[in-house]
């Protein structure tokens, strides 16, 4: 297809201006595993500037931005800062976004949403922000022949965030947040998203076990995991994100990333195991990766002793707990367990979920605690070595 000469000279604009040049960026993160997201980038030749609450920032060009999304394991999406202003009136925000080079950003037929936060501001009405916004938004593409539509396939979110009358603007560049793989098809009935069982699992040093287990695998979170990490298997090659309907998106960037992967592989076996059989059976639809493979059984860990082969085994479990069960049998089960890491499997290393409430009914020693909430609930992972 011909371009006109206007689309000549925004492509050259978007070369120019964002393409080429660095831009600052946010990976959000589940708060509690700031310092793991950031040693992923710094292993990514990725340079992060701060940890923040929830959140790294880096400075890059688009290029890294496309890295972080396609191979974090454990961020939940990637940001781009587009500009900060002062405003303290609606029609600043309208007059200011009114001349920002939304063109160079945003391809035309995009959907937009717009997400709103204020904290101690003057302007506190989010619907009437986020209305200035995409008004300004919409006038701004429409002087470029540029329009915006419905179609919710390709959608772009703006983030607006008021601090204290500061105006900040971003743009997502991730789309589905980043724990959607896109390769689980199945959930179970209390998911642990797979960013945390990624975090939980480099904390555990993945890579120096012979075995990795998960007992109680529900829809195999962790199995999965497991396998993709020392298979070196990264979680976004087969999906999509917001940056591939940009006008600055260059297919050739993306297919640079993938072709330069270390396709090496650690050898681990991944056993994935359930008193439930029917979770067993939703674990290995959900383990749909070509290649992947994990062993399967269906037993009670807390009542039936293992044997397995290795030198050196991890046992990662998000036992059941929450609102369906009752505090006694969930303090029963970590009462269990602390038995069975003490005198079945002493030998064996643990990374284990358990309800802070709950903390002193674990009393094996512990080499770490993360704290952080799994569903709304404040848990503890609490990571031990075998003696």
């Amino acid at each position: 297809m011909q371009l006109s000469n206007s689309q000549k000279a925004i492509q050259r604009r978007v070369y120019h201006h964002v393409i080429k040049r660095i831009h600052t960026f946010f990976t959000i993160v589940q708060p509690g595993f700031e310092q793991i997201a950031f040693n992923e980038l710094s292993h990514m030749d990725i340079k992060p500037l701060a940890i923040t609450k929830g959140g790294i920032v880096f400075r890059g060009y688009l290029y890294d931005s496309y890295k972080a999304n396609m191979f974090s394991r454990v961020a939940t999406r990637i940001i781009m800062r587009l500009t900060e202003f002062r405003a303290l009136h609606f029609n600043e925000i309208y007059r200011t976004l009114r001349n920002f080079p939304w063109e160079l950003y945003i391809s035309s037929e995009t959907s937009i949403t717009v997400e709103v936060s204020v904290h101690k501001s003057k302007l506190h009405h989010t619907d009437r922000i986020g209305e200035e916004v995409l008004n300004a938004v919409e006038k701004r593409m429409s002087d470029f022949g540029l329009h915006i539509n419905t179609d919710q396939l390709r959608a772009q979110t703006i983030y607006v965030r008021f601090d204290h009358d500061q105006c900040g603007v971003s743009l997502d560049t991730t789309g589905d947040p980043l724990y959607k793989r896109g390769y689980k098809q199945h959930v179970g009935r209390a998911p642990l998203r797979e960013t945390i069982a990624a975090a939980l699992l480099y904390e555990c040093d993945i890579t120096s076990y012979d075995v990795i287990i998960d007992p109680m695998c529900g829809s195999g979170t962790f199995p999965i995991e497991a396998w993709c990490m020392v298979n070196n298997f990264f979680p976004g090659i087969n999906r999509g994100f917001a940056f591939m309907h940009w006008p600055s998106f260059r297919k050739e960037a993306c297919h640079s990333l993938v072709s330069s992967i270390n396709r090496e592989s650690h050898g681990a076996t991944i056993v994935a195991g359930d008193r439930d059989p029917s979770m067993v059976t939703i674990a290995k639809k959900n383990c749909t990766i070509p290649g992947a493979a994990m062993v399967t059984y269906s037993g009670d860990f807390l009542t039936e002793k293992l044997t397995l082969e290795g030198k050196h085994i991890l046992c990662a479990m998000n036992p059941p707990y929450g609102k369906r069960i009752a505090d006694d049998d969930i303090a029963a089960i970590y009462s269990r367990l602390s038995y069975i890491f003490e005198y079945w499997y002493p030998a064996w290393s643990f990374c284990i979920i358990i309800p802070v409430t709950l903390r002193h009914t674990f009393t094996v020693p512990v080499t770490k605690e993360i704290q952080f909430n799994n569903g709304g609930l404040p848990v503890i992972a609490l990571i031990g070595r075998g003696r």
